[in-house]
């Protein structure tokens, strides 16, 4: 019994070696995804773009503005005009707070009778950013004034009072954003997962040949496999997100219109992605696995489980190509924020840009496998 038990696990080494596709996702995949997460969860927030509106003009407010941008935190990015710009900023997610200088603030700090006051202004939709924007604006602006003051030889009499508020979740609650970032995970793994068998399930049985005979052209055959997953994932955003409004609550402050639409267009996006790996997987156990693997590098390039600032700047820009990530920034956006197309026409853009490289790249190499 022993001697055919380790004969029929040496022949299946043997087979699991053979297959190259299946031993390198398996054996290098992990590998990545724990590198990728380490150094991720390692490492501290930092960078967090902000927005200053200095009403004041002084000598005091300039530094100021140098004592936040010194901050590893935070990085000053934007000097707009007035606080509507700077809201502008926040909805469009390309700066996480805002810290208001009013008027005659230089002057409040040496006055007897009057306490200066600064307003800070965070974007509360990722609990996690919003949390060390705030506590980096507030300690910066307690901490560091009164250096400011001490080497410009100013009196601080009054003293500085900080007046925080988050915008779209006051409390900064991290329910809604987790259950956002939920919503599109799950669409995206249950459409990935049907798309991906669609041409290796065909390559396995030996029914692919059979397609070549059919008058279908490439695209064509390219199109009928992705409309049974992209009717699956549609019904399963339906349904989860008539769950997190009746059971979480989650607030749907966007228009529905919207949000549908660039869903239909984020899932033709990932069904192109799964039928580049069904056109190349020789087996259903291969394309199970490069999914999985997939699924672990989108998860961590993506902005679900860290923010995506905190990953190296090469990974940053590797992670563009990512569709969840942009789709990630539309749930958000349109549900917590209630952006409209105008705001999101970046991201809207980018997931098109991907979704007709993918169906060319998924279109040429499915004429390679029938050939």
């Amino acid at each position: 019994m022993f001697h055919r038990l380790m004969a029929l696990i040496h022949k299946e080494i043997i087979q699991f070696s053979r297959d190259r596709v299946l031993l390198g996702f398996s054996l290098l995949g992990p590998m990545l995804q724990i590198i990728l997460l380490g150094r991720a969860i390692g490492q501290d927030i930092q960078d967090i773009p902000i927005a200053v509106v200095d009403y004041d003009l002084s000598p005091l407010s300039r530094e100021i503005i140098t004592a936040l941008d010194n901050t590893s935190e935070l990085v000053v990015a934007y000097f707009p005009d007035n606080l509507e710009q700077a809201r502008d900023l926040i909805n469009r997610g390309d700066a996480m707070g805002i810290v208001v200088i009013p008027p005659g603030f230089m002057e409040d700090t040496r006055s007897t009778t009057e306490t200066a006051q600064l307003q800070v202004i965070i974007d509360g939709v990722s609990w996690m950013i919003a949390s060390r924007t705030l506590g980096a604006a507030q300690g910066a602006v307690q901490s560091l004034v009164d250096d400011v003051l001490v080497d410009a030889d100013l009196p601080s009499r009054g003293g500085i009072r900080v007046h925080p508020e988050a915008l779209f979740n006051q409390t900064l609650d991290f329910r809604p954003d987790s259950i956002t970032s939920q919503l599109g995970l799950i669409t995206f793994e249950i459409t990935t997962l049907v798309a991906v068998m669609g041409i290796v399930r065909e390559r396995e049985i030996g029914t692919i040949e059979m397609l070549t005979i059919t008058p279908l052209r490439q695209l064509e055959i390219i199109a009928g496999k992705a409309i049974t997953p992209l009717i699956i994932g549609i019904i399963d955003f339906l349904i989860m997100l008539a769950v997190t409004q009746v059971v979480f609550e989650v607030p749907f402050r966007g228009s529905f219109a919207v949000l549908f639409g660039l869903t239909i267009l984020y899932l033709a996006c990932e069904i192109s992605y799964a039928l580049l790996i069904s056109t190349i997987a020789r087996s259903q156990q291969q394309a199970t696995t490069v999914v999985f693997v997939w699924a672990m590098l989108a998860m961590t390039l993506s902005g679900y489980l860290v923010p995506i600032t905190t990953l190296p700047l090469a990974l940053q820009r590797v992670s563009w190509a990512i569709p969840l990530q942009h789709y990630l920034t539309i749930v958000r956006g349109v549900m917590l924020k209630g952006a409209n197309i105008t705001a999101l026409w970046p991201d809207a853009l980018a997931i098109l840009f991907l979704t007709l490289v993918m169906t060319f790249v998924s279109t040429r190499t499915l004429r390679r496998v029938i050939e």
